[in-house]
């Protein structure tokens, strides 16, 4: 009998953990899906059929079963992060089978209680009308910041209620729930989405807090090694080595560089400084040059040329750059086209002697193709990159000089676009002759002179738009975030050392183990210390949590990795390896999707980060449950089982 028992708590084991690596490979074939085909294919063939939520069911199951047979409730902690689960999968399921979705149209000329679904229509138990409609921008620009719909909602006796609806702003309403979904313009129509989920949404918000409690509880056990982490002397020496490396150094230099391509690293610092609208923030001129060298190079900076240096250079010697290899060129025909047998081109090697554009023998009918080839792929990437040296040139993206049109609006102009109807002639003569008194003081090799332009070039920002410029100490802070690139080195440092932890556990190395393993335990604490510095950085810079998109998100996963392997490193032989991979990769995902993103301001549809809190408490849940799930407990303590047996079952959720 107690064979039997053995034997069929293993094969439950075993069944458990191969239907959530199919789950697992399933939502990641389905997001790879999405991408070619849609949500809505995707969900009719894979999240919205039958056998997927039957396969859901089957693990919930067996995790139960296990739970019972395993006597998990010995082990409190174990037992409610299992709970948590299934209380969070009995939520997906009840949202499956009894939820109503669909949208309803708001219109300013009469009320409606139609809901359309995707199969019919169905008759609410109330109706609806359109009072306003408004759009928010951010201050100083035209980036919308949020969709605003007021509403009033009249039920059956006939009594009426003022609603508002916005992207960030969920209205609820007996047991409906109302979002912000699109609108027509001139604001006499709005579209709302609307969901009812009685069941569902609390069974599931319980699971995630229980989750969440479980796991603080655990932290601050008070003999949870998580608590002497936090008195470790190391935090305060890792503090001041990075505050040390912070310290700028300051050089002495001539205006120019030795071979006349750009301006010294602190005239450029200076450019740097100044504001400009920039994808529909202010922002700093270092920022956008940061973008502009990836966009160009593929790296924040070229060669010993910072990115402020390597903009400035593009823009005010262009004729300098002509010659200088810039672009990699990877196809045969075109390496042979533009000179360049060594794979690297040049801006004058997209031309012939004629003034000629190269290109455009490739790309005559590419507009119309649906499926490229790598080689028009390649013509596409490189005439993208000539075309946005042109962009520069031409001035169209510096967005340098506002203009206070009213006193509560700002607009950004550039020098050569039409400046607004009430702008002065002073404000005008300095907007056309800024860049052109900057460009002459950089000819004369005069540092003062330029110096003095950027100045006034920055007092003129101030009295027109003092108000929505962003503080000189953000400013600051977002150029330092940049350019210590903390995520391009964190991977490295994180992957490498995991990869050595993991040898480290596996390979008999006898006595010397305990002090590898502390010398990796003291790496894994500063690694920790640096990428908390870093986030807290980010969150002050930005002014959200980073949980808004999908590199902010994996920037978090990575954070909780590292602090899961720091207190749970005596349980689990190879926690603190699997945390420096985990930790690694997250952060390499973030460097190679934007590789340090732009700090955004939240556009309405990203400002709620419920989508990414979810990414993140499922991800990190299945990595530390597939650890803890190793654990056999007895009547006294749980067992640590051996290394051989601490294998790990969690892995990304792909499917969100």
């Amino acid at each position: 009998m107690k064979q039997a028992k053995i034997v069929f708590e293993k094969l439950t084991k075993s069944l458990a953990f191969y239907i959530l690596i199919v789950l697992m490979l399933l939502m990641g074939c389905a997001t790879l899906l999405e991408k070619n085909h849609g949500s809505g294919y995707v969900y009719d063939n894979i999240y919205g059929t039958c056998w997927f939520t039957t396969l859901w069911t089957l693990l919930v199951v067996l995790v139960c079963i296990g739970m019972i047979i395993g006597k998990i409730y010995r082990n409190p902690s174990l037992f409610l992060v299992h709970l948590s689960f299934v209380v969070i999968l009995a939520g997906a399921l009840c949202t499956r089978l009894f939820s109503q979705q669909g949208y309803v149209v708001l219109q300013t000329t009469a009320p409606t209680s139609i809901l359309k679904t995707d199969e019919q229509l169905q008759q609410l138990p109330f109706s609806l009308q359109l009072d306003t409609f408004y759009v928010e921008f951010y201050p100083g620009t035209d980036a919308p910041a949020d969709y605003v719909t007021h509403f009033r909602i009249t039920n059956t006796i006939g009594q009426t209620s003022i609603y508002q609806v916005s992207m960030n702003k969920i209205c609820s309403y007996d047991g409906y729930r109302f979002y912000q979904l699109s609108y027509s313009e001139g604001g006499k129509t709005s579209v709302l989405t609307v969901n009812r989920d009685q069941w569902g949404i609390p069974l599931t918000y319980s699971g995630y807090a229980l989750f969440v409690l479980t796991m603080i509880w655990y932290l601050l056990s008070p003999h949870n090694a998580f608590r002497q982490l936090l008195r470790h002397p190391l935090f305060k020496a890792a503090g001041i080595c990075l505050l040390l490396l912070m310290i700028p150094i300051s050089t002495n230099a001539q205006l120019r560089t030795k071979d006349s391509l750009s301006v010294n690293s602190s005239q450029a610092d200076q450019f740097g400084k100044l504001y400009m609208l920039y994808e529909g923030r202010i922002t700093s001129i270092s920022v956008f040059a940061r973008d502009f060298s990836l966009k160009l190079t593929g790296k924040p900076r070229f060669g010993y040329l910072t990115a402020e240096q390597f903009l400035m250079g593009l823009l005010f010697f262009p004729d300098r750059w002509q010659r200088v290899a810039l672009f990699e060129v990877n196809d045969p025909a075109l390496m042979h086209d533009l000179n360049s047998p060594e794979g690297k081109a040049a801006i004058s090697d997209f031309f012939d002697q004629t003034g000629r554009y190269k290109l455009l023998n490739y790309r005559s009918g590419m507009g119309t193709m649906t499926v490229k080839s790598p080689q028009q792929k390649e013509v596409e990437k490189l005439n993208d990159k000539i075309q946005l040296i042109n962009m520069l040139h031409s001035g169209v993206l510096m967005q340098l000089f506002p203009l206070k049109t009213s006193a509560a609006t700002v607009q950004w102009v550039q020098p050569i676009q039409a400046l607004p109807r009430n702008t002065t002639a002073t404000d005008s003569s300095f907007v056309r002759a800024a860049l052109t008194s900057y460009y002459l003081a950089l000819l004369a090799n005069n540092e003062q002179q330029a110096s003095g332009v950027l100045n006034r070039i920055a007092d003129f920002q101030h009295n027109q738009a003092d108000v929505v410029l962003p503080s000189a100490q953000k400013r600051n802070m977002e150029i330092l975030y940049l350019k210590a690139g903390f995520s391009s080195l964190l991977f490295k440092i994180n992957l490498t050392l995991g990869i050595i932890a993991l040898l480290i556990a596996l390979l008999p190395i006898g006595s010397k183990r305990p002090l590898m393993e502390r010398i990796l335990f003291y790496l894994l604490l500063c690694s920790l210390f640096t990428h908390t510095l870093s986030i807290a950085l980010r969150v002050w810079i930005a002014g959200h949590l980073p949980l808004t998109n999908g590199a902010e998100t994996m920037l978090t996963i990575a954070w909780c990795a590292m602090l899961g392997g720091l207190f749970l490193r005596r349980k689990f032989s190879l926690i603190m390896a699997f945390s420096f991979l985990l930790s690694g990769f997250a952060l390499l995902v973030a460097h190679l999707g934007i590789s340090n993103p732009k700090i955004t301001p939240l556009t309405p549809v990203l400002s709620s980060p419920l989508l990414s809190i979810h990414v993140s408490v499922i991800m990190l849940a299945l990595y530390f449950t597939g650890f803890r799930s190793t654990q056999q407990p007895d009547d006294t303590h749980p067992a640590v089982t051996s290394p051989s047996r601490n294998l790990p079952t969690g892995s990304t959720y792909a499917g969100a």
